[in-house]
């Protein structure tokens, strides 16, 4: 049978073998240079150590370091900035030492940050929870 499935005998034209009296002499080429066997590195003789994977309470643990550490140095700016100025804002006048006034002026801006971090989180978060109660797909767009 044929490729195609047919009961027709199938014809490849496929040359025939030449005889070997008839074949060309081979002539010799240029000696062929063989590789050197390849060199076997030794196993390494130290094992790496198993790599340990992250933890909250390492990853908390880190972030209370920095911030103990940053503490210290704001402590330290505060403590060597004491002298007096004074301060006008919304028609209140005081006095306060400098560093005192930049750390007051610092915690006012975090505040700010955070309402608006969290108000935007709450706006993702009610947006996430409409599609996942299956309403319209563009309700992230509202």
């Amino acid at each position: 049978m044929n490729p195609a499935g047919h009961d027709e005998s199938y014809v490849q034209n496929v040359p025939e073998p030449m005889p070997r009296e008839q074949a060309p002499p081979v002539e010799p080429g240029p000696p062929i240079e063989t590789a050197p066997p390849p060199i076997e590195t030794p196993p390494p003789t130290e094992t790496t150590p198993p790599r340990i994977s992250r933890t909250r309470a390492g990853s908390v643990w880190a972030s209370l370091s920095v911030g103990g550490v940053f503490l210290v140095v704001l402590l330290i700016f505060v403590v060597q900035n004491t002298t007096s100025t004074r301060i006008g804002f919304l028609g209140w006048h005081f006095a306060l030492p400098v560093g005192v006034t930049i750390l007051v002026a610092a915690v006012v801006g975090l505040l700010v940050m955070a309402i608006a971090g969290g108000v935007r989180i709450i706006q993702l978060r009610t947006a996430f929870t409409r599609l996942a109660r299956g309403h319209k797909p563009g309700a992230l767009h509202d």
